[in-house]
């Protein structure tokens, strides 16, 4: 690194008090800026995702056309994930994050220009689902390891809590302000595709602020298999980050895919529009960014094995509660409770990945939980074909049942899990 750990301090004298006292992360400069030039980003990632799914279900009227596009990102995620994880410890993370970032700007105009010139098809919308989902492959690994290079190690768990909780406040507006814009006649889709393309070249220039890091992982005279195996190797060595793993694909086959049917619930369940859509997104968020709130103030637990444990199966039956309910004001009630369950299950998982890991490693590591998020694209894809032949309630309904049955048999099995503690895996590489 060109710049070490002490270096930090002399960049926080310009941070407001009261919010460093709040949020102690935010009084180191680096991270600072990187936390404000990402959020715009975040949040036009979400309302990409609330956008693309909505123009695709418009265009066919099939859930299973939300499927197709899930498919389109999960692909990428799943063949590439390794790759962006030995990039982001091989190369400049800063570098990946420019180059990724202004892939997905240039995608978001070409879906805006196929939109307003009126040619769009659902093949298309798969295409640009893999150009995103590829950049978005090599840039969160490259994001989350950059945040351990930009933060002391006092402050880490307070930085990567607020990264989780940006992300999901941009999860509370990106979904409702999208909804709104795309039902102005003067804007529309296409509109909205410009304004997310905007936001995303923000960031590319705020990354700009910040100077280069040296690289902390794999010399770039080793070979680039033999620093992916070296991550395997390493996570294979290590048996608590390996059950944490192992713990966050779940619900990203049998719960998180309800989120993607939403558009589904809100038409033939509920029969609501676009706006209403936005608010079932919406209290999502507002459940997420509380949840992971409700992480960042509790990191001292002594058992946070036995903590996820719990939320995973809460978050199993307040799945079946949301589906079975069959009623629009208790949809918007459980999506705040589902928000709050699915985000602190996962950001403790987060956190605790992290915590486990050696930042040599960091990237690589990150880059193997990237591809439990690609089972998302796949589960949502599995779900979009069975809500088409069983009903949505009853597909989100049984897939919340078996997610809490997972989690309490995995947890029952795993003694290791229930006794973890942070710092119990150690860092030694």
């Amino acid at each position: 690194m060109s710049t070490d750990r002490g270096s930090h301090a002399t960049g926080t004298g310009n941070a407001p008090g009261k919010w460093t006292s709040l949020f102690p992360a935010l009084a180191e400069q680096p991270f600072r800026i990187l936390w404000l030039t990402m959020l715009p980003g975040v949040l036009a990632m979400q309302m990409y995702f609330f956008t693309i799914g909505y123009l695709a279900f418009e265009i066919t009227g099939a859930a299973k056309s939300i499927g197709y596009i899930s498919l389109g990102f999960g692909i990428p995620m799943l063949t590439l994930s390794l790759a962006g994880g030995m990039a982001a410890d091989r190369y400049p993370k800063r570098m990946v994050l420019l180059i990724s970032q202004a892939s997905m700007a240039v995608a978001a105009l070409i879906m805006a220009v196929l939109v307003m010139t009126e040619l769009v098809r659902v093949w298309h919308l798969v295409i640009i689902s893999g150009v995103m989902a590829t950049a978005f492959t090599f840039h969160m690994p490259a994001r989350q390891s950059f945040i351990t290079e930009l933060t002391s190690p006092a402050r880490l768990m307070n930085a990567i809590a607020l990264n989780s909780s940006g992300l999901n406040a941009c999860r509370v507006i990106g979904p409702p302000l999208a909804g709104w814009l795309i039902s102005k006649p003067w804007l529309d889709i296409g509109g909205v595709c410009v304004i997310m393309a905007a936001m995303l070249l923000v960031v590319v220039f705020g990354l700009l602020r910040i100077p280069e890091r040296g690289v902390l992982g794999p010399s770039e005279e080793s070979s680039a298999s033999r620093a992916v195996l070296d991550g395997i190797l390493y996570i294979r060595g290590n048996p608590a980050l390996f059950v944490l793993l192992a713990l966050s694909l779940a619900p990203f086959i049998l719960g998180m895919p309800f989120q993607a049917l939403m558009p589904v619930f809100a038409k033939n369940v509920f029969g609501v529009g676009p706006k209403e859509l936005g608010f079932l997104m919406m209290a999502n968020g507002v459940g997420a960014f509380l949840g992971s709130l409700v992480v960042a103030s509790v990191s001292g637990l002594k058992r946070p094995g036995m903590v996820q444990l719990v939320l995973g199966v809460l978050f199993g039956l307040g799945l079946a509660v949301f589906a079975f309910g069959h009623s629009y004001a208790l949809g918007l009630a459980m999506m705040v409770i589902l928000g709050i369950l699915s985000s602190s299950y996962l950001s403790l998982n987060a956190t605790l990945i992290m915590d486990a890991a050696d930042k040599r490693y960091h990237g690589r590591v990150m880059s193997v939980y990237m591809l439990t998020f690609s089972a998302l694209p796949l589960g949502n894809m599995l779900q979009s074909v069975c809500a088409d032949t069983f009903t949505a309630p009853v597909t989100v309904g049984v897939g919340g049942l078996l997610l809490a049955a997972c989690v309490l048999i995995f947890g029952l099995l795993s003694p290791a899990y229930r006794r973890m503690t942070y710092g119990s895996s150690g860092r030694s590489g």
